[in-house]
């Protein structure tokens, strides 16, 4: 396991065994950036079923992987680490199939309690505010309930990120245009006209692509030639209903 420094940001960039995943700008200075928005995502292993720990969560997280924003939502550097994990004895077969994380990925990661404080210490190393979001409220409970179950000890910096819950910006995303379930994030980068770059379920792809749909969602110009007509067809008509009471979205939710 290593940590690595940026550049201008002073941002720390985790990972283990040497593989370093950064993406960075030396353009920016620090007295020009005031807040920086990070975007998280995480998988996550079973608990073994007989484990008395299923009584404060089911899984453990296995990968955290994050991507760090500047004002104008372009990323300026990544964070990723594999965590080994403490409740069960390797990757569950069908989680390894999900995400691709065998057990000799895992084998020399840091435990959860010094990989969350890696990442922390990543979100916190520029010294400016920082927004956190996630693709629903899932991955916060993971960590809420993760951080019970190992005793993580929050230090007081640590606070401001912890304390009150990440952005969900699943939430928003399907609030704003008007559906009443829960979209997946790839169908949500289909309606944006984005194909999914990478890997699904690894954990930094997913973090840089739901990066990209918020950079088109907070944007006017680019939220206007993509998804604006959706948000229209999902608005009530004169008749009572949208168009899209009229479309079967139930393929589209999440499972």
């Amino acid at each position: 396991m290593q940590v690595f420094l940026t550049d201008t940001l002073s941002s720390i960039v985790g990972s283990y065994k040497g593989k370093k995943e950064l993406n960075g700008s030396a353009t920016d200075s620090k007295e020009d950036i005031r807040m920086k928005h990070v975007v998280v995502d995480l998988e996550m292993n079973n608990i073994r079923q007989k484990s008395e720990a299923r009584r404060i969560c089911t899984n453990e997280t296995i990968e955290i992987g994050a991507v760090m924003l500047d004002d104008n939502l372009q990323e300026i550097a990544s964070f990723r680490t594999y965590v080994k994990p403490e409740y069960n004895d390797g990757i569950v077969r069908k989680i390894s199939k999900l995400t691709g994380i065998t057990d000799e990925m895992v084998e020399h990661a840091p435990l959860f309690n010094e990989a969350f404080r890696m990442f922390t210490n990543w979100c916190l190393g520029t010294g400016d505010e920082v927004t956190i979001y996630a693709w629903s409220d899932s991955d916060f409970n993971q960590i809420r309930k993760e951080m019970t179950l190992k005793d993580y000890q929050l230090s007081e910096a640590e606070e401001v990120l912890v304390s009150n819950e990440w952005a969900d910006f699943q939430k928003e995303f399907d609030a704003h245009l008007g559906f009443e379930r829960q979209l997946s994030l790839k169908m949500a980068l289909n309606m944006a006209g984005i194909d999914f770059a990478g890997r699904e379920h690894d954990a930094l792809d997913d973090a840089r692509n739901t990066a990209e749909l918020l950079q088109i969602f907070r944007d006017k110009d680019l939220f206007d030639t993509t998804l604006r007509k959706i948000k229209e067809a999902m608005e009530p008509t004169p008749i009572g209903c949208s168009i899209g009471d009229l479309i079967d979205f139930t393929a589209l939710v999440c499972a």
